[in-house]
């Protein structure tokens, strides 16, 4: 998650929208007294911000003080009304597993389990594959890009890996990962356990050309913005934008369809079958998306590339 803003972490829809309000006028009491009661000159460190899935505008880093919070924070300047309803209007989705881990955290802890989960020979790997199994491809974007097994996903292993798979995986689906080393492997099950996912299934290693089992890997092309701009002049073409809603509403590119990455294993029967290249802001959302709609009817293309770089095309709106 982006460091955000110098709000107090709580996220007010986390227990669900019966909630949200009377938690939001909480969160606004809450900040009012610990402004009365901390001195102008006391240091305060950005954390999570206000509202859901790191809703505030982003810190520029360093710390802040409570004097300075007193005229620039909205829940010191607004009356209590404004700041609730401007905050439960600006709330977005947030990861799956957040509702998990209020269970979890409030039981006793199970041990953690970090051994190498059991190794999963290729012929097995194929069968739980075409069981419709969660398999998850941990190596880099453009490796899975250039080389998979059909019917995997690529999570590339990443900051960003936890908050994603755990925002996307079915819980308690049974899930198999795919590593190019036993390091990785490693590594994505210690991520995991953290956000409450123990039991893997079992995990694959090795280059990807040793796992096919007699199949034909899988591949689609790598492109930039620029690459899509001449594309779009050139053909028809589709442009899926995995972002979020108030992300696509404050730019996006002329035509895109916007589908969250969230959202996208429901609805990818929507997608035409033809042509579709997948962005996202920064890359990581659409190398996921590009993997769960990649299918041999199917041309995929994978922007691999900021969002900030289709600003300098004529393809873009921004309201």
């Amino acid at each position: 998650m982006d460091r955000c803003s110098s709000a107090p972490p709580v996220n007010t829809d986390l227990l669900g929208k019966t909630h949200t309000r009377e938690l939001t006028h909480a969160q606004y009491h809450s900040v009012r007294r610990l402004a009365d009661e901390l001195p102008a000159d006391t240091k305060i460190y950005p954390t999570h911000g206000f509202g859901s899935f790191c809703a505030a505008t982003p810190a520029a880093g360093g710390s802040f003080t409570a004097g300075e919070q007193r005229t620039t924070n909205p829940a010191l300047t607004q009356d209590e009304q404004s700041y609730v309803e401007e905050l439960i209007v600006g709330l977005s989705a947030y990861p799956a597993y957040y509702s998990h881990m209020g269970v979890i955290n409030t039981q006793e802890p199970a041990p953690v389990d970090l051994s190498l989960p059991e190794p999963v020979d290729p012929d097995e790997l194929r069968r739980r594959i075409e069981a419709g199994e969660w398999v998850v491809d941990l190596r880099e974007r453009t490796a899975f890009a250039a080389g998979h097994l059909g019917g995997t996903l690529g999570f590339e292993l990443s900051d960003s890996f936890v908050t994603y798979l755990g925002w996307l995986y079915q819980w308690g689906a049974p899930l198999t990962l795919i590593g190019g080393n036993e390091d990785q492997v490693a590594d994505a099950r210690r991520g995991l356990v953290r956000i409450g996912i123990d039991d893997l299934a079992g995990a694959a290693v090795g280059e990807i050309h040793t796992l096919v089992a007699g199949t034909e890997l899988r591949s689609y092309r790598v492109a930039d913005f620029p690459a899509l701009a001449e594309a779009l002049h050139e053909r028809a073409i589709t442009v899926l934008d995995v972002r979020q809603r108030n992300e696509y509403d404050t730019s996006h590119i002329d035509g895109a369809i916007n589908i969250p990455l969230h959202e996208l294993t429901d609805r990818r029967g929507t997608l035409p079958d033809r042509e579709i290249w997948v962005h996202c802001a920064s890359r990581y959302r659409a190398s996921i998306a590009a993997s769960v709609i990649d299918r041999p009817e199917l041309t995929t293309v994978l922007i691999n590339d900021d969002y900030d770089r289709a600003k300098d095309t004529d393809i873009t709106t921004t309201t």
